[in-house]
């Protein structure tokens, strides 16, 4: 009934939304922007300048890690430049939120009711974090072979906007626009071939890409250095067989938490047919709710925090 109810307010609010012309996805990007953006308050400037070791005795909270993952999605989107999908995903986790508030209240459970609302919230952001791994490792196999072909095509020609003319029919998205706008600028816009190959190294986030980027540049002065073109496009194959060797061990932090999961979430069916005295008492009494509740509390922020530590190895200088 309290489910029902819960329902029909949630209505009542986007009626009211309907009514005075308030946009939701204004509203709640507005209201994630002020949870997500940092805040130069007294608190934030003294941890700045406290020395690094007295901040070991200040542990974040696990809350301060929600809001951590909430903003490197949005940095995820900003450097993938599909910033305007963030409106789309804080939408989707208000709708998640609302489900899991609908869901806890339904279970006539109000701790359960708040633990869902906002893990569910976080679906929607822990895809986009693992989405980008996926993301990361298309993007370098992409840069290995755009950037073998115009290295060899360079070597051969001594003339870097030939050799990206020439193979742009063997480059794709999300480099062939990049490229693109290079050739495009040094015919129509500028003759600064040193200037347009640093505007286009600030496009992509890759170390590997803008290493080789920079070393173009340097051959425009002497042309020997090519030789070592070849050279920095070979640590794409290098940083994906490490990939390949610790993908597994990279995992293993959400694979341990999954199983946790499944354990958990377990024990009250296994209780509701063994013995459904214990299913009632776990369900009904406070006791068994504030369990349930801080089980799933635990569950979450386990997610998040595996999820978080799923990184991909990449190349830094």
């Amino acid at each position: 009934m309290n489910g029902i109810s819960f329902l029909i307010f949630a209505l009542l609010i986007a009626g009211l939304c309907l009514l005075f012309n308030v946009s939701p996805f204004d509203l709640t990007s507005q209201l994630m922007d002020r949870v997500v953006n940092d805040k130069q308050d007294i608190q934030s400037v003294i941890k700045k300048t406290v020395p690094k070791k007295r901040r070991l005795l200040f542990r974040r909270s696990p809350f301060q890690g929600l809001t951590t993952t909430i903003r490197e999605a949005q940095m995820i989107l900003k450097t993938t430049n599909r910033e305007s999908v963030f409106t789309i995903l804080v939408m989707a986790a208000t709708i998640l939120f609302i489900m899991g508030l609908i869901l806890g209240l339904m279970m006539e459970n109000i701790l359960i009711s708040a633990v869902l609302g906002v893990g569910l919230a976080l679906f929607p952001f822990w895809y986009i974090k693992l989405a980008e791994i996926t993301y990361r490792k298309e993007l370098n196999d992409e840069l290995n072979k755009t950037l073998s072909v115009i290295t060899t095509s360079y070597s051969r020609s001594r003339n870097i906007i030939k050799a990206i003319e020439e193979n742009l029919h063997h480059i794709n998205p999300p480099l062939l626009p990049v490229f693109e706008a290079f050739v495009f600028d040094i015919s129509y816009i500028t003759a600064d071939i040193p200037g347009a190959l640093l505007e286009m190294s600030e496009k992509i986030d890759n170390q590997i890409y803008k290493e080789w980027c920079r070393a173009v540049i340097a051959c425009q002065d002497n042309p020997n250095l090519i030789e070592t073109l070849p050279a920095i496009v070979r640590k794409f194959t290098d940083i994906k067989e490490a990939n390949d060797d610790f993908g597994t061990d990279m995992h293993t932090p959400l694979r341990i938490v999954l199983t946790m999961v499944f354990m958990n979430v377990g024990v009250p069916v296994l209780f509701y047919f063994i013995n459904r005295t214990w299913y009632l008492a776990l369900m009904d009494s406070w006791g068994g709710k504030i369990i349930l509740a801080v089980v799933l509390m635990i569950i979450f922020i386990s997610l998040n925090a595996a999820i978080k530590d799923i990184k991909p190895i990449e190349y830094n200088r």
